[in-house]
């Protein structure tokens, strides 16, 4: 038997199957009379997760690294944080309610607002902290014991609906072959704890804990990124084909590992620059041991997205800080604050509209909100003196919302200036061409700012009208349209009428069908998920420009997605 789902982490891996099944935590929703009771109920119960993940938090820094302990450090912080104690006390006073019933009516809500993140979005993993913080308050409240994969048996490929953090916290994971889960995207915490200790591992596999039994044989096959495939109980002809494919990876990557560490030029001596996308400060160091000598794009709301309140202008300054000090030798391109249409934010609730996507967004929003604006850009501008910080403004749609935005940086300038802070007063400026009105007067926008980063997932999105969240449109979100390297063309062409360079900082930077192409395209900048870094540097350098301008020439002439697809894998099976 087959079963398809999404590619987590990337591999083929053999071994039994074992069934994880997460507690019964069902709720019974009753009134109480006694209301401190009931509130003390629930402070002790989040008293006790938080030590739990405390104890938790210690004991993985020791096997799995700092990276996973922040994570458990920040669903600490969940547990501990009184605004949400506190709603959830208002919850029982207002309505009489059970803790637990109470409990899971503010979670659901935060639930829901993370839920709605783009699938691209670091801080969407932020649902299984949520989740994962309300199950442990929940079955502390239940009297039910924590259950634990301490104990797994050799070569597990653990099968579950869904992994969350403390899950795999005490897992055995030199015991684990793979990972499978039917709930879960591409940024899960499972997909990147499997990711990071190289386990292969897929996601968004439906129905298989009804399907397979525990002792299973299985294989996961997630060498594909576009497709992961589990095969249940293989025979004989699926293990050799399995088998001779797993042999052909694996002389794959020892390929592009080689020389890894010499610079990212093509063969006829083009440099690239090869930068990391992170969400946080916790991303810094793996993007940084992964390759990357820069960051391409720093999404800034992490900051504001981890907090019951706005974060100050000294707490950003720090956190912007550190990323400089960590690139001092290349640099961080730091993009405002990118909320609204499906990114909200706990501390700046915001009305709902018919059209989200359309709407007051990212720097449209920022604009409406000038102190809150300000103080951001002040804060970018302070960093800017321990390092080499650009500053990047998402979704401009013309001349007008950059002007006002330049307006906004030069009056920031000017405040740091008489108050005698140190700043960069040379920071370069950059825009996002996420909307297709900025390819059309992208000349125009680079008379203006010394930099383009093309967001690809939105430029695709709003360039065929498909939202790519809704599964019911997917046929039409295209990534290879024909459309979308049309329109980085266009912006090439008018960045280097000006002397200004382009960077892609959308999936597509990362796709290994796609980066020659880019190149030929006249992109001098790609900025990626860290794992992609090593595939990417093998490309460049197995690359010509001459190469890769008679492929972009080549692919513009098409005039369908599959078509251009078709080329593309065979440009790249042609590097093998």
């Amino acid at each position: 038997m087959e079963l398809t789902g999404i590619a987590a982490s990337p591999g083929i891996a053999e071994g039994s199957a074992y069934i994880y099944r997460n507690p019964d935590l069902t709720i019974t929703e009753k009134r109480v009379d006694d209301i401190p009771g009931e509130i003390e109920r629930l402070r002790l119960s989040a008293s006790s997760a938080v030590k739990e993940l405390a104890f938790l938090k210690e004991s993985v820094r020791s096997r799995l690294g700092d990276e996973f302990a922040h994570i458990l450090r920040s669903q600490q912080t969940i547990a501990e944080d009184d605004s949400i104690i506190g709603e959830i006390e208002d919850r029982i006073r207002e309505e009489n309610s059970n803790a637990e019933a109470a409990l899971r009516h503010i979670f659901e809500a935060y639930i829901v607002l993370f839920a709605e993140l783009d699938d691209g979005d670091y801080n969407k993993s932020r649902v299984a902290d949520i989740k994962d913080v309300f199950n442990r308050i929940l079955r502390i409240l239940l009297g039910i014991p924590d259950a634990n994969l301490s104990n797994l048996p050799q070569e597990s490929i653990l099968i579950a609906r869904e992994l969350f953090p403390s899950d795999t916290a005490m897992m055995d994971t030199d015991k684990v072959a793979g990972m499978v889960t039917e709930l879960g995207g591409a940024t899960s915490h499972v997909a990147i704890l499997a990711n990071n200790l190289g386990i292969p591992a897929a996601v968004g596999v439906k129905d298989i804990m009804d399907i397979v039994q525990n002792r299973d044989s299985l294989i996961v096959d997630t060498s594909d990124s576009e497709k992961a495939l589990i095969y249940v109980n293989p025979g004989v002809k699926v293990r050799s084909k399995l088998e001779k494919r797993k042999t052909a990876i694996e002389k794959n990557d020892a390929r592009i590992r080689e020389d890894q560490d010499k610079p990212v030029i093509t063969r006829d001596g083009l440099a690239i620059t090869l930068s990391a996308n992170v969400g946080s400060t916790a991303e810094l160091v793996p993007a940084r041991d992964a390759g990357a000598g820069s960051v391409g794009l720093y999404r800034s709301e992490f900051l504001f997205m981890n907090s019951a309140s706005l974060p100050s202008e000294e707490e950003q300054y720090l956190a912007y800080r550190k990323a400089a000090e960590y690139f001092v030798e290349g640099f961080v391109i730091i993009r405002t604050l990118d909320i609204g249409g499906d990114k909200q934010l706990p501390a700046l609730p915001l009305p709902a509209e018919d059209n989200p996507f359309l709407g007051n967004r990212a720097l449209r929003l920022t604009l409406s909100r000038p102190n809150l604006f300000i103080t951001q850009i002040r804060a970018i501008l302070r960093a800017g003196a321990h390092g080499t910080v650009k500053i990047m403004f998402p979704m401009v749609s013309g001349i007008p919302e950059l002007e006002a935005a330049l307006d906004i940086m030069n009056e920031a300038c000017t405040q740091l200036e008489k108050e005698g802070i140190p700043y960069d007063q040379n920071m370069e400026t950059g825009i996002m061409v996420e909307i297709p009105s900025a390819v059309w007067v992208a000349d125009a926008l680079a008379r203006r700012v010394s930099f383009f980063s093309i967001g690809t997932n939105d430029l695709t999105q709003y360039l065929l009208a498909a939202d790519r969240l809704n599964s019911d449109v997917s046929d039409y979100y295209r990534t290879f349209d024909p459309s979308v390297f049309r329109a980085v063309k266009e912006v090439v062409q008018a960045a280097e009428s000006h002397e200004r360079w382009v960077g892609v900082c959308g999936e597509l930077g990362g796709n290994p069908l796609a980066i020659p192409l880019l190149v030929g395209l006249g992109v001098t900048e790609l900025s990626m998920s860290p794992r992609a870094l090593p595939e990417a540097s093998w490309l460049i350098r197995k690359t010509t420009l001459k190469e890769a301008q008679a492929l972009a020439d080549r692919i513009l002439d098409l005039d369908k997605d599959n078509e251009i697809r078709a080329v593309l894998h065979e440009h790249y099976n042609s590097k093998e």
